[in-house]
């Protein structure tokens, strides 16, 4: 598995030096959202998987992309809507608001790291990627604060699965 940290270590060295070229600062903000998806599917998988680092590497395997991106959307609009029934059983109160704002990071971090990753004709600068590097940071400090919480193990499992979570049945 990819470790969080040593990605944001490197975007944060790459955005510190001065006359960074701009292809560099498309690789620092690509690895400031591989961070942050590595730093939940890591603790996704720490939660769902008792069985040892084989199984904890499959079960983080499985976050995908789009997936995540659906749940974090759910999150930032509503986060009690679409899992209501699961977070009541599990914390019966109104779920962290930093759950919501690590969604929002997540989905600013996704959206800039395709503009960097795909699209040539942006103009990468150095204050978008240290604003990136704001943003990836918070979200992490966040997470930390949260990490224990009820409701952040069901905004994991939604991470995992929300596709599944959310058909009608």
């Amino acid at each position: 598995m990819t470790d969080p940290d040593s990605l944001n270590t490197f975007a944060i060295r790459v955005l510190l030096e001065p006359n960074t070229p701009e292809a560099d600062i498309r690789r620092a903000i690509s690895a400031l959202y591989y961070g942050l998806f590595h730093l939940l599917a890591a603790a996704g998988s720490d939660f769902f998987a008792t069985g040892g680092p084989a199984l904890k590497n499959q079960i983080a395997r499985a976050f995908a992309h789009t997936t995540m991106q659906k749940a974090c959307k759910r999150y930032v609009n509503d986060p009690r809507k679409p899992f209501k029934q699961a977070l009541e059983a599990l914390a019966p109160i109104p779920p962290d608001q930093r759950l919501a704002s690590i969604a929002d990071a997540f989905l600013k971090l996704q959206e800039a790291r395709h503009e960097a990753d795909y699209d040539l004709s942006a103009h990468i600068t150095i204050k978008f990627g240290r604003e990136m590097s704001r943003i990836a940071a918070q979200a992490a400090r966040d997470f930390a604060a949260v990490r224990s919480l009820p409701e952040t193990t069901v905004f994991l499992a939604a991470l995992l699965l929300d596709d599944r979570w959310t058909r009608r049945g």
